[in-house]
């Protein structure tokens, strides 16, 4: 945006001669000069139009020079006011600076003078328009410094719109987060002081009227307004986030000020925002792929893992699908749900260590094999515990062969000692190794695996999580068809529970 600045000075003072001699000297200069020998007039016309300096005689009639910075700065908050004495003393300039003047002129005055403390004041404005204070700068440097969180998305766009909000002074703003190749939403983010704006500020269709621009440049339209009585500017302003050329996401933002005023300095800042999301939006895209190219290759091992043993064939894929439904009733959010993705495809990866003739025996194992067998989980954390990406997988493939009295393996932990995805892990992971075939037995009954789930409720498993995966069958949210291609499931769960109510 390579909008000229002309800056809007108003002079005020009851003689006349002086306001003109005062335009005249400014003449050669690129401002906007309205002079005002009628005080009120003055007032009215600083109240109602743009002004960026305001220069006024202290002493005028009924009036002073205290009245005129008064409405200066009700009405424009930056503006610089210089004031003009013909009788000066110590106490006026305290006076006259205490109130909010930024500097003040003794009568007569030579006119180089009049001019350079102008220009002075001006500087001192645009530095002031063009940083941000201080308090600002640290929520600017925090949205900078957490462009390297990529595991938390939301955070950071959290982040971003509360610092664009507070830079441009903005009722409304939203971030808005795609796919920089189907265009698709990932995520929309937003923060407005009036809820009739919130639809506007995240219409997706502002991303195909970014696209249709092939622009990087901030795309702004404005409109007069009229709210109690007065005209206001509202700004709307959709900032794309580019990154390499490709469309990321946008910025939202909506003002509503009493003036046109809109900063270089603060597009700046939103241009650096957008560039630090930029930046964030691509790292989390290629944490992501990442974080599914290790997957893939994870889930490739434990399919190996399963076609060792034709009897645990598509047993990850259900426990993924039970333990997906517990969470969600219990009100676990996308992060979560992530991890527990990855911590359930993961769950059995140790068995990757255990012999066949272990895995595959028909008959009871031997305390030899049953340690080995037993040791699955703490092999496990070996195999993923030096991979990043995979952290939030270790609370399952450690903790969800623990039991809730303490009598499981491998730390003997209690309850809550539990993490909570191990005790959310054991009852799905259970619940689908009664209901599957074993080498050493037939897969049972739905009414015998719901059975063993409330005997061992309370002593192995937590019973939270039993009462919520009960609710969730008793919902008929299991697919029980599709999932064991056993029709009868159906049948036996409406003949064999009774209604209970869903866990607090």
């Amino acid at each position: 945006m390579s909008n000229i600045f002309v800056p809007q000075i108003v002079v005020v003072d009851d003689e006349k001669h002086i306001c003109n001699i005062i335009k005249e000297a400014l003449g050669s200069f690129n401002y906007n000069v309205h002079i005002f020998s009628d005080v009120k007039e003055g007032i009215e016309f600083i109240k109602n139009n743009k002004v960026d300096l305001v220069l006024t005689d202290l002493v005028m009639g009924e009036f002073s020079g205290v009245d005129v910075i008064d409405a200066t700065q009700k009405s424009h908050h930056d503006a610089v006011v210089i004031l003009m004495t013909a009788h000066p003393t110590v106490e006026i300039a305290i006076d006259v600076l205490k109130n909010g003047a930024y500097d003040f002129l003794i009568k007569p005055f030579k006119l180089d003078l009049l001019r350079a403390t102008i220009s002075r004041g001006l500087i001192h404005q645009q530095v002031i328009r063009d940083n941000v204070s201080l308090k600002e700068q640290v929520d600017f440097l925090k949205v900078i410094n957490a462009s390297a969180a990529e595991d938390n998305i939301e955070e950071f766009m959290k982040l971003v719109a509360t610092s664009c909000k507070n830079e441009l002074s903005a009722t409304a703003v939203s971030l808005i987060s795609i796919d920089p190749q189907s265009k698709a939403v990932y995520e929309t983010i937003y923060e407005s002081d009036d809820d009739s704006y919130v639809e506007t500020i995240c219409d997706a269709s502002l991303i195909h009227k970014v696209l249709n621009t092939k622009s990087h440049q901030p795309l702004i339209l404005k409109e007069t307004v009229e709210l109690d009585g007065q005209e206001y500017v509202k700004t709307f302003i959709t900032q794309p986030i580019c990154s390499r050329k490709k469309l990321m996401g946008i910025i939202n933002i909506i003002t509503i000020n009493r003036f046109d005023r809109l900063t270089s300095g603060q597009l700046d800042i939103l241009q650096l925002l957008s560039n630090s999301a930029a930046s964030t939006f691509m790292n989390f895209k290629l944490y992501r792929d990442l974080e599914h190219s290790y997957l893939q290759a994870f889930s490739a091992l434990a399919n190996a893992i399963e076609a060792r043993d034709a009897y645990t064939a598509g047993h990850t894929t259900r426990v993924c699908q039970l333990a997906e439904l517990i969470a969600l009733e219990l009100g676990w959010n996308d992060q979560q749900l992530r991890h527990l993705q990855i911590g359930c495809t993961l769950h059995d990866i140790g068995k990757i260590g255990v012999p066949d003739s272990i895995l595959n025996k028909q008959s009871k194992l031997t305390d030899e094999e049953l340690q080995k067998m037993n040791s699955h989980p703490s092999m496990g954390l070996k195999i993923i515990e030096g991979i990043e990406l995979f952290k939030p997988a270790i609370p399952y493939v450690i903790s969800h062969h623990e039991k809730y009295d303490g009598s499981g393996y491998p730390n003997q932990l209690v309850e809550n000692e539990i993490p909570i995805e191990g005790r959310l892990l054991a009852v799905a992971d259970t619940f689908d190794a009664i209901l599957s075939d074993r080498p050493y037995r037939e897969g049972r009954s739905l009414s015998i695996a719901v059975a063993e789930l409330r005997k061992y409720r309370g002593t192995q498993f937590d019973p939270l999580i039993v009462d919520t995966f009960i609710w969730i069958m008793q919902q008929g949210k299991i697919d029980f068809v599709q999932m064991y291609g056993r029709e009868e499931d159906l049948v036996q769960l409406e003949e064999s529970f009774v209604t209970e109510k869903a866990p607090a």
